[in-house]
């Protein structure tokens, strides 16, 4: 693991592969560090020939944390916006593309593959909008454009997402989270409970803090759509996503993979908002060959 500032902001990431291999960049979703990705998915690209990076999207993990802009209150905010008060934003998805963007500069690789899931999605979209010249391809997962016409969240899922732990202690904290995972994640496929408690456990070892999650999601929630901008983005995208999501329903996939020209979508039956063992190889699979093919076809040319 190292850390650079880009920015004005201290990025943690780790680099694994070979230097000289075309880059596949990961970004995860929300409250989610860099050890959020399963070690599976890492070992699939990089059997499949590619270099990797991951990164702590900033406010998460070992990357910088805004702690001095306080802990946002997220229905007084939105409340704000829907009246047309100003709504003080530490920073914004629009920000932390410009992380992705300035680490791949920083490091040397020039461009990438870039692949996000859920937040990182969007992320990834903002990333081709402003910095296209940073990406060879664009796999966009479980994500959306910020379309407000789109399904909402599941609204148990959101009251749950909404709630605090029964107290601050990392044990307490662990069981809201698993909760939440057991709403959010795919039926069968492979998934451990006890795994996925002991990956969280690693995560809030990394550092997973209230006050981040809650300006991510302010983040999330005052952006605005993306639509009319990825109309014109010509980075070549694929976009992967589950029909039993509920907390990003599948009409966000659609409504990406119909924004932006000639995109491919890929619709998972069964699949919720997660990355279960059973479907790395089939996700891993997609975006290897979407990567290739983009990378046959810079070569033809």
């Amino acid at each position: 693991m190292a850390e650079i500032e880009v920015g004005g902001v201290r990025i943690a990431y780790e680099r694994h592969g070979d230097a000289d291999r075309p880059v596949i960049f990961l970004i995860q979703g929300l409250s989610m560090p860099l050890n959020a990705w399963p070690p599976l998915f890492l070992e699939r690209l990089l059997d499949a020939g590619f270099g990797v990076v991951t990164m702590d999207n900033r406010d998460i993990g070992k990357s910088q944390l805004f702690r001095s802009a306080g802990v946002p209150n997220l229905v007084w905010q939105r409340f704000k916006a829907s009246v047309g008060l100003p709504v003080r934003m530490p920073y914004t998805l629009d920000d932390m593309a410009g992380d992705v963007s300035g680490l791949i500069g920083a490091l040397g690789i020039g461009q990438a593959h870039i692949v996000g899931v859920s937040m990182g999605g969007m992320i990834a979209q903002s990333l081709a909008i402003k910095y296209p010249q940073r990406c060879l391809s664009l796999t966009s997962i479980m994500s959306t454009t910020g379309n407000r016409r789109l399904p909402k969240p599941d609204a148990e899922l959101i009251r749950q997402l909404l709630s605090r732990p029964v107290s601050s202690d990392v044990d307490s904290r662990i069981e809201h989270s698993m909760k939440t995972w057991e709403m959010i994640s795919s039926d069968g496929f492979g998934v451990d409970l006890n795994h996925v408690r002991q990956r969280l456990k690693d995560m809030y070892a990394r550092g997973v803090t209230r006050g981040g999650v809650t300006r991510q999601m302010l983040a999330i929630g005052m952006a605005k759509s993306r639509v009319r901008k990825l109309r014109e983005v010509r980075v070549p995208t694929l976009v992967i996503h589950g029909d039993k999501d509920r907390l990003v329903p599948v009409a966000g996939g659609v409504d990406t993979a119909n924004a932006i020209p000639d995109a491919q979508l890929e619709i998972i039956e069964g699949m919720g908002h997660d990355l279960p063992p059973g479907l790395i190889d089939r996700i891993t699979g997609l975006i290897i060959e979407h990567a290739r093919r983009n990378d046959a076809t810079r070569a033809a040319a």
